[in-house]
């Protein structure tokens, strides 16, 4: 393929939860610099939040930002519903952007991102993303803990490195359905991974989707007591 763009989300894979290592960017980074017509979308979801092993460098930063448009956004970081993202482009790109895209519309408040930049600016955000990186980290080890204790040998934890979602694949006879059915009767919220697959790939066993970054510790340690009990 003498040109083309990879879309990649190395930081934190959606749904597994899978981290991209770094041997694999540095051969993603290779294929692009072998074109100049060559790109790579690095969407950096979750990124902030890694909770085992040490940070591995985006794609833009082992690449010095020369052939990846990097994506990020502050949703998991604020509120959603301040519905504002960031794209930094490559310096080859950015003259093509403003000339083909400069009487496009800005939807995000200005407002709002003005408030975000002076936030930035006079050091409170990365003492909020410590806070947060914090509060967050306290509540994966508490659900990692309780899937653990009450899912021994019936259930794997898999994508528990980073982000605000795990994934539980449950080896107990039930179905998936079976296992979303019987969460909500018990009052928990559980989401498939059944519409993710790629046709005629599916896991041995079901896997299903826990997100936990709105409970509280108290919620998050009932709710897998109740999970244990609907399951059973």
């Amino acid at each position: 393929m003498d040109q083309g763009i990879v879309y990649v989300t190395p930081s934190h894979q959606f749904p597994l939860g899978m981290i991209l290592p770094v041997s694999k960017r540095m051969k993603l980074i290779q294929w692009a610099d072998t074109n100049a017509n060559r790109y790579i979308i690095e969407d950096d979801y979750d990124g902030e939040f890694r909770y085992i092993g040490k940070p591995i460098p985006s794609l833009q930063g082992l690449d010095q930002g020369k052939k990846v448009i990097y994506l990020g956004t502050f949703s998991k970081l604020f509120i959603p519903s301040l519905r504002i993202s960031y794209m930094v482009l490559p310096p080859s790109l950015v003259a093509p952007y403003q000339q083909k895209f400069r009487l496009i519309k800005q939807t995000a408040s200005t407002l709002n991102q003005q408030l975000i930049f002076r936030f930035m600016e006079n050091g409170d955000w990365q003492h909020h993303l410590n806070r947060m990186r914090t509060l967050y980290k306290q509540k994966h080890q508490i659900l990692v803990q309780e899937l653990s204790r009450h899912f021994k040998g019936q259930g794997k934890i898999i994508g528990e490195k980073s982000g605000l979602h795990l994934i539980i694949e449950m080896n107990n006879g039930m179905s998936e359905q079976e296992l979303i059915e019987s969460a909500r009767a018990n009052g928990i919220k559980v989401y498939p991974t059944s519409i993710y697959y790629a046709a005629n790939r599916t896991p041995e066993h079901p896997q299903i989707l826990l997100g936990y970054g709105g409970l509280t510790e108290n919620e998050i340690r009932e709710g897998i007591k109740q999970l244990a009990h609907a399951w059973r």
